[in-house]
């Protein structure tokens, strides 16, 4: 089944989401089907869909940890939730800005 994650980190800002993008490295996480990040007042905002959860737990651990060690960044308060999804709708093209 199709996941979800919507991440809200505190204090971390969207240089520090390329920065970390930047020490994932090219290669696209196994598992991954969308990703969108933008900020407000509350922080970084992160949401993810997955092929599973499984896909989600093992990026997670065996990518973005080791990242965010790599680029010296440590989040401060985060929030997750995780949403199995029942529906998923992806437009061909992205809407304009």
């Amino acid at each position: 089944m199709s996941h979800a994650s919507i991440t809200v980190a505190e204090g971390l800002t969207m240089a520090d989401y390329r920065t970390v993008g930047e020490h994932l490295g090219p290669d696209p996480a196994k598992g991954l089907i969308s990703e969108v990040a933008g900020t407000n007042e509350a922080g970084l905002h992160v949401i993810t869909v997955w092929e599973s959860k499984t896909d989600h737990e093992r990026f997670v651990a065996e990518r973005l940890v080791p990242a965010f060690r790599a680029a010296g960044l440590r989040p401060g308060p985060m929030s997750l939730t995780d949403v199995p999804l029942g529906a998923l709708y992806l437009r061909t093209e992205a809407p304009a800005s």
